[in-house]
């Protein structure tokens, strides 16, 4: 019997969306009834520089800093893809999601 594994990369630039987001991920499959892990990735640190000034002073730079935060929900024993299909119907339009199937042979 073959395991289907399902990967839901959950990717964002506002800490508080991907909270909600996360939350409601975590109620709709606990009342679906469905195996989940979920594991919270490193956040990533984007640093852009610009010069303020396009003439003359090239040493006045001023620094910007972009932080994404990432989490994976590793769903076992999926059957059910239309309510994967409702779930990410509802997300925020500031969260990216990715997903990958596998299947383990157990």
């Amino acid at each position: 019997m073959k395991k289907k594994i399902i990967q839901l990369n959950i990717q964002t630039v506002n800490v508080n969306s991907f909270n909600i987001y996360k939350h409601f991920l975590e109620k709709s499959f606990k009342l679906l009834n469905f195996k989940y892990t979920f594991f919270i990735l490193p956040k990533e640190k984007k640093r852009i520089t610009l010069l303020r000034s396009p003439h003359v002073n090239k040493t006045s730079r001023e620094q910007f800093e972009i932080h994404y935060y990432k989490g994976i929900f590793q769903i076992n024993n999926f059957k059910n893809n239309t309510m994967l299909n409702w779930l990410l119907c509802n997300k925020p339009s500031t969260i990216q999601t990715k997903i990958k199937f596998k299947s383990l042979g157990v």
